[in-house]
């Protein structure tokens, strides 16, 4: 903390401008988020080097009204960007890629998730925080990611603490619960069903070709979703049934619950899932592994929840309005 109790961005131990930097700022007011945010966006304009700021509306219209020359920031629309952990990364990394060719050392980005992330999708949120910490790795960059206390759950803030290796809030700057990402994104994870699944499925499909599948689900569907969205479930189910006969382990099982707003199918096998920590957030180095169609699954799903427990490996893949 700094005199007076303003809290502070504190480098990474051993890191520098060729190093990544992710650290969370918890803060309840917005005084406190100014206090910190301002400075280090100020720091970039000074130095001329890139900043990105991705906030909610309000919050945006404040660091623009504090920072004294906000045209040498570049404002997205967290609502645009925010949309699906996989999508923000690639974005995110094109942006980055395309500073570093133009020459810049030291990339900030200040940016905050929307609170409909800290609900029913919140699992894959905390998946996409953790794969920051590799993603972004090979980028100068600095990221601080806006948490406030009193809108983010509980459960989320102890994500956050797990997932960066810096957080700061008001009571100083810890470190102590950083879970590594591979550590992270392998252990069992806590899925809560979806509220349709509360009923038994309209569709439970045993060892299903992905042509089956695909014909399965669409003629379940045709009411529930709207074109684009079936066609992007479609592909999604037939993306990640063939990763099941493919590269896990039979039987291979698909069921589908679906209502007038939205459709959620599971195909589960029973083999330990991807050996890629990575897997759906980023896209495979080795293909033959089988990582394209669970990333091309998060890019077109509303969510994607992947379950590893000692039943084998679920995919959840969620079409339609999400629940809160």
């Amino acid at each position: 903390m700094l005199a007076g109790g303003t809290p502070r961005v504190t480098a990474l131990p051993g890191a520098g401008r060729a190093h990544s930097e992710h650290q969370a700022f918890c803060h309840s007011s917005d005084e406190e988020f100014l206090a910190l945010a301002v400075p280090f966006l100020q720091a970039a304009v000074k130095s001329g080097e890139p900043a990105l700021v991705s906030l909610e509306p309000r919050r945006a219209e404040l660091v623009y009204e504090a920072v004294a020359d906000p045209a040498g920031l570049t404002f997205v629309a967290a609502g645009d960007l925010y949309a699906r952990p996989a999508s923000v990364l690639k974005a995110y990394r094109k942006r980055m890629a395309d500073y570093v060719a133009a020459g810049a050392s030291d990339i900030r980005i200040v940016g905050e998730l929307p609170p409909v992330a800290f609900g029913y999708s919140w699992d894959w949120w905390a998946r996409y925080e953790s794969a920051v910490n590799h993603a972004y790795a090979e980028f100068p960059v600095r990221t601080l990611c806006a948490y406030d206390t009193r809108v983010a759950p509980p459960h989320v803030l102890d994500d956050v603490r797990r997932t960066h290796p810096l957080v700061t809030g008001p009571d100083g700057v810890s470190t102590a619960d950083y879970i590594e990402p591979r550590a992270f994104l392998t252990a069992p994870w806590p899925v809560p069903p979806h509220p349709v699944q509360l009923r038994p499925p309209q569709l439970d499909l045993a060892d299903p070709e992905p042509a089956a599948a695909r014909r399965a689900v669409t003629e379940a569907n045709r009411a529930a979703l709207s074109p684009d969205a079936l066609d992007d479930l479609v592909l999604s189910v037939s993306e990640v049934v063939t990763n099941a006969h493919r590269h896990g382990r039979g039987p291979v099982r698909l069921r589908l619950w679906s209502d007038d707003s939205h459709a959620v199918v599971t195909v589960h096998d029973t083999g330990p899932g991807p050996a890629d920590p990575f897997a759906g957030l980023l896209p495979a180095a080795d293909r033959t592994t089988g990582g394209l169609g669970l990333w091309l699954a998060h890019q077109l799903c509303e969510h994607v929840a992947m379950v590893r427990d000692d039943h084998g490996f679920t995919v959840r893949l969620t079409a339609g309005r999400l629940p809160r």
